[in-house]
């Protein structure tokens, strides 16, 4: 499937959800670009907590993780590699699947060569590095890097270690995991098959960092802190492998003290806006981004259309932001200004259980 063909063209989306092995917890979703409707194409089961997915850099597979703490007797969650119709977009059957060595893996993410994806453990405080056939199917685990700390701040979530997201740098061999428990992104360089320390970035105590977005032009990084409500940009030396913190940002309108955490976070294509989602205030950030330096300055607080925004996703032509509320069990579809910025929502909505992962088709 390719931009040329049916993919994006045809409006493909993949919503990974919760559930168990009976459900359907990732579905094949389709967006009119004119209207912004959604519907779904297909429904897949067999694929126990699908909470994250990722595709292959050329169409050929979905992979989704199975949040989960073992699997067949054997300790570590899952991930799972789906072959995908060339010709639709549809999803056939499970092709290969790997253990991820590590308890609840919530995030991965696949390299711009297609050679490797990247686990982040959860529960297990680890990320693991799984090499990818010509085909794309997974392989064992050729590295598994465990993190360690002294307990955090909030007791009941950083009681150790809790890897959320491990991301590569684009252009680069280095791979970021950003670990709530730490409050640090822990920076690798993929050698071969394996993941070599190159730097630790410190966040103040109690952030609670989760989710990482990288600026496409600039050498500049944002991550969403859970538990303090804000982003916090950082500085990246590509040649040392060293992230630097400069600044950070509140996710909330001034005024705002009820409950809230931060869950994901996008950059548009062009660099110039930044998206944030709160859960609590249940709402997107809007900020804008200085084109020089990479600082933000906000723009917008629009209410998610439901409850727990967790991820949500911007289509590929920039025209559209979906967001998948997983207390409300819907997918709310905003329309985006591509030159303010903004978002305004549509009369549309999908109604799907608890959908926590949004990807777009190639």
């Amino acid at each position: 499937m390719s931009a040329d063909a049916n993919g994006w063209n045809e409006g493909i989306f993949y919503v990974g959800s919760y559930g168990e092995k009976k459900d359907a917890t990732i579905h094949v979703c389709k967006i009119d670009k004119e209207t912004g409707a959604l519907s779904v194409v297909q429904r897949v089961e067999g694929v126990e907590n699908a909470s994250f997915l990722s595709l292959h850099p050329e169409g050929k597979r979905l992979y989704a993780a199975k949040e989960i703490e073992q699997s067949n007797g054997v300790a570590g969650g899952e991930v799972v590699a789906i072959a995908i119709q060339p010709d639709s977009g549809l999803l056939g059957e499970v092709t290969s699947l790997a253990s991820t060595l590590g308890a609840h893996p919530c995030y991965i993410s696949v390299n711009e060569a297609g050679t490797a994806l990247y686990a982040a453990n959860y529960t297990g405080g680890s990320v693991s590095l799984h090499p990818l056939t010509a085909d794309g199917e997974l392989e064992a685990a050729s590295a598994v890097m465990q993190h360690e700390c002294e307990p955090g701040p909030i007791a009941d979530r950083q009681e150790k270690p809790h890897a959320h997201c491990v991301s590569p740098v684009p252009g680069t061999s280095l791979v970021c995991a950003v670990d709530l428990g730490m409050d640090a992104v822990v920076t690798y360089r993929h050698e071969g098959q394996a993941l070599v320390k190159t730097d630790e970035a410190k966040f103040f105590g109690g952030a609670g960092p989760r989710h990482i977005a990288y600026h496409p032009v600039l050498d500049a990084a944002y991550v969403a802190n859970e538990l303090a409500s804000s982003v916090t940009l950082l500085r990246i030396d590509r040649a040392a492998g060293v992230l630097s913190v400069e600044q950070t940002y509140s996710t909330l309108p001034e005024g705002y003290d009820g409950y809230n955490d931060s869950a994901d976070i996008h950059v548009s294509s062009d660099g110039r806006y930044l998206y944030s989602s709160n859960r609590g205030h249940n709402s997107i950030a809007v900020f804008a981004i200085s084109s020089e330096t990479g600082e933000l300055s906000p723009v917008q607080h629009i209410g998610c259309g439901g409850e727990l925004p967790r991820n949500f996703g911007m289509t590929p032509d920039g025209n559209y932001v979906l967001v998948a509320n997983g207390k409300t069990n819907n997918i709310a579809v905003f329309r985006r200004d591509q030159e303010q910025g903004t978002l305004s929502p549509t009369e549309h909505e999908l109604e799907l259980n608890i959908p926590v992962c949004i990807r777009f088709g190639l």
